[in-house]
């Protein structure tokens, strides 16, 4: 396509000059490059074609230099994993030179990662997406042992992942739950007894959205999301399903944009149970809040069987992304969602909710608030 326009990029230039940028300078074929522009970062080709080249930052430095990008026809990113999916739309928001019989190419290369990018290319299939495995042992250039170093050094799920590009393996003492414990609890055949339970995550505008779950004892009925609400909207809304699911308790989180939707419903009289995930958990020798200590005991319904949820990609790809570290007391402590957003993983509105929604033991009180 002569004239075509491309970029090519990962999250950090410095990564990209160091790495891709290299093995671009190897494999791109010298009679082809009519010039190579370093300042501003672009090759051009004989046939007046343009690759150009950057790394895109975080979120606010990657809306302001792809905003400013001219249109164009294809581009790429090295280690996909690293970026968020808001900076792959906006990629793709630029996808429209126009040129005679051009096809539109975003081309990624990744190492398999609880994200996006599992929910895009393998949970869901979305049109015009295609999941091309390339292995290690696909490629003639690495050393021949290479894949036996490998295993010598990492541990066996993450050489599975880095080996075999298996997303079904959770990498050794970060998941939180195991994805094959994820997909074995979809459509489980349980008997919808007990209380009706219902957990509600907020969200505030932006992408993140925010969810109403439904459980009966231990099968997940409903969900429900929206996103670009504010929060008064978000409480009518919230309001009309209690009326028309009629939950023994609705949970939601008192904190942040979360105080705007507890209020009205309170004010309103509906039955409103207030929760703080970083209060005191009950064992605080052993978890370092009550986030820590409610996601350790919907990970035990997990693994007893104890739990039904819907074929629902967001929620499977939130709950599998969900990881956990330990605090200077040696306390589980869940990943923040701040911290998520950093690496690019989506905020886990879906698998809070469900975390909410089952929060034990079941409420019985018939009062219009109970504190937790």
């Amino acid at each position: 396509y002569s004239g075509n326009r491309g970029f090519l990029c990962c999250k950090f230039l410095t990564d990209f000059r160091d790495n891709a940028l290299k093995q671009l300078e190897k494999f791109l074929p010298s009679e082809l490059i009519a010039s190579h522009h370093k300042t501003e970062r672009y090759f051009r080709l004989v046939n007046g074609s343009v690759i150009m080249y950057g790394g895109l930052g975080n979120d606010a430095e990657a809306i302001k230099a792809i905003s400013n990008m001219p249109e164009l026809g294809w581009f790429g990113v090295d280690q996909a994993e690293q970026i968020t999916e808001q900076q792959f739309l906006l990629l793709d928001g630029r996808l429209r030179l126009v040129l005679p019989g051009i096809r539109y190419k975003a081309l990624l290369t990744a190492n398999p990662e609880p994200g996006w990018l599992r929910e895009r290319f393998i949970e869901d299939v979305l049109p015009d997406h295609r999941f091309i495995p390339a292995l290690p042992k696909d490629n003639p250039f690495l050393p021949r042992d290479y894949e036996k170093k490998l295993l010598a050094i990492y541990p066996k799920a993450l050489a599975e992942r880095l080996l075999e590009g298996n997303w079904d393996v959770d990498t050794e003492g970060i998941s939180l739950i195991p994805y094959k414990l994820i997909r074995a609890a979809i459509n489980r055949e349980l008997e919808p007894k007990g209380d009706i339970v219902m957990g509600v995550d907020v969200a505030y505008l932006g992408v993140d959205e925010t969810v109403c779950l439904l459980r009966q004892g231990d099968k997940v009925l409903h969900i429900e999301a929206w996103a670009g609400e504010d929060t008064v909207y978000s409480a009518g809304r919230v309001a009309k399903l209690i009326r028309e699911l009629k939950p023994k308790t609705t949970y939601i989180e008192n904190v942040g944009v979360g105080v705007g939707v507890v209020d009205p419903l309170v004010n309103e009289g509906y039955a409103i149970s207030i929760y703080y995930p970083s209060g005191n958990a009950q064992n605080d020798k052993i978890y370092a809040n009550k986030r820590a200590e409610n996601y350790s005991r919907l990970l035990k319904r997990f693994e007893d069987g104890k739990i039904s949820i819907p074929d629902h990609s967001k929620l499977q790809a939130q709950l599998s992304s969900l990881t956990y570290k330990y605090d200077t007391k040696t306390r589980l402590l869940i990943t923040d969602k701040q911290s998520m957003r950093s690496k690019g993983i989506a905020s886990p509105d879906y698998a809070d909710a469900l975390m909410l929604a089952f929060i034990e033991p079941p409420i019985t009180s018939e009062k219009p608030i109970e504190t937790l």
